[in-house]
């Protein structure tokens, strides 16, 4: 008993959804990692091709929220049945990948397990809350995203040895099928949907549910500056490692190889694991959008060593990634449960779909402002990073806007330490 008594005491529905978001996060780490190289290097499609794959998947997300916002909410589907479905998609996903072996199937695999993830996010989110207290949501999102995080990274070392034994990546697809069907099986049989239906009101469900997401002021300063922290986010994921390749290493005499790179980023990841739980304890005492606010200036923080320190190596390098991981943790757990203090009860599910649209404009806009920078001049590349951070001031407005706000729409603004169990 001791050994888990660090661990926050939640509701046993959401531990059973963390168990099987691990299980499922495995196999997908897998197919995320080793996709791109399997149909690249074994398959023969285009780089090119494999891309455009890629990009279909983040389409099918994109339509696939709204469905999953109307399901979430509905009298017929609810949380439960909407996380089947997802699971139902992704393993049909994983059937499709391990026949493709053209162009159309990788399109067709990749737009299902699209489909099955944006099914995903809305239907767990709206879960976690139903069965979690006002004043522990914060740890239980923050239990989840580090049970995908473990999972993810479990299943790309994983897929390795897999692949060292074996050197079947059709394997690989098959073991991510079975952790979907584990997902499934805990599903059908120990998870309960308990989501409050006395509650809930026909005038806010449907599309009258979506216009007044979309016309409150409160939600829409929230998304912009949501719209921020997630272009942060894949900045630092996909354009950062490869500016410290090939402008770092230009700009000075030491050597930065990708395969150190993957260790700077590795920390990253191991920083963020440690300090998810410890840094939400501390701050679930203070008002969640100002904690956002504290997350804002972290990003900007970072961004500016990353501009400054040159080559990202011993003290500086650490440094560095462990002022990017605080500002992650202290945005992921604390963003989702400030969406859930501004949604009306019935239309959760709206809201997080809405929630999760943020994600997919800031993965549109990242690559493009990340890729037109990278493909410029070093003084221009390096840039990049003093305007992220100066970007991070708005960001910082936009949530004390969002602070008046909730002030005068009285969206549930009291002193968080009214909230302690």
């Amino acid at each position: 008993m001791g050994v888990f008594s660090w661990l926050p005491r939640l509701n046993s529905q959401i531990w059973i959804l963390v168990i099987g978001r691990f299980l499922s996060q495995i196999g997908s780490g897998v197919v995320l990692f080793y996709e791109p190289i399997y149909f690249v290097n074994q398959v023969g499609l285009s780089p090119t091709q494999v891309g455009i794959g890629l990009s279909s998947a983040a389409m099918a997300s994109a339509g696939g929220y709204f469905l999953a916002g109307a399901m979430t909410d509905s009298e017929f589907w609810g949380r439960r049945h909407t996380l089947l479905l997802a699971c139902i998609i992704s393993i049909v996903a994983d059937g499709v990948f391990l026949l493709a072996h053209d162009f159309s199937l990788l399109i067709l695999a990749n737009m299902l397990m699209g489909l099955g993830d944006s099914l995903y996010w809305p239907a767990s989110g709206a879960a976690i809350t139903d069965n979690s207290d006002h004043h522990q949501r914060e740890e239980a999102f923050a239990v989840s995203g580090l049970a995908d995080s473990l999972g993810s990274g479990f299943g790309i070392v994983l897929g390795g040895l897999l692949l060292t034994v074996n050197n079947s990546y059709q394997l690989l697809f098959i073991m991510d099928g079975v952790t979907f069907a584990l997902f499934l099986g805990v599903l059908l049989v120990v998870f309960k949907d308990r989501r409050n239906r006395a509650n809930s009101s026909e005038k806010t469900q449907g599309i009258a549910a979506w216009r007044n997401a979309l016309l409150n002021p409160v939600f829409l300063v929230f998304a912009a500056a949501n719209i921020l922290f997630t272009t942060y986010i894949n900045l630092m994921e996909s354009t950062m490692p490869l500016y410290f390749t090939n402008f770092v290493h230009s700009a000075s005499t030491s050597n930065m190889a990708p395969e150190n790179v993957g260790i700077l980023f590795s920390g990253y990841v191991l920083i963020a694991a440690l300090f998810q739980l410890p840094i939400v304890r501390v701050m679930r005492t203070y008002r969640r959008v100002c904690v956002l606010m504290m997350s804002m200036v972290l990003w900007g923080i970072g961004f500016l060593l990353v501009w400054f320190v040159g080559l990202p190596v011993g003290g500086q390098g650490v440094l560095m990634m462990m002022v990017l991981a605080i500002a992650n943790v202290t945005y992921n757990p604390f963003s989702v449960a400030l969406v859930t203090e501004l949604a009306p009860e019935e239309s959760l599910g709206v809201y997080l779909s809405l929630n999760a649209q943020c994600w997919t404009i800031g993965y549109l806009v990242g690559p493009l402002i990340g890729g037109w920078a990278l493909a410029q001049t070093q003084d221009i590349a390096r840039g990049l990073w003093a305007v992220a951070a100066l970007s991070t001031l708005i960001g910082v407005l936009i949530l004390k806007q969002l602070a008046n706000y909730q002030v005068i729409y009285g969206e549930r603004c009291s002193d968080r330490k009214n909230y302690q169990a």
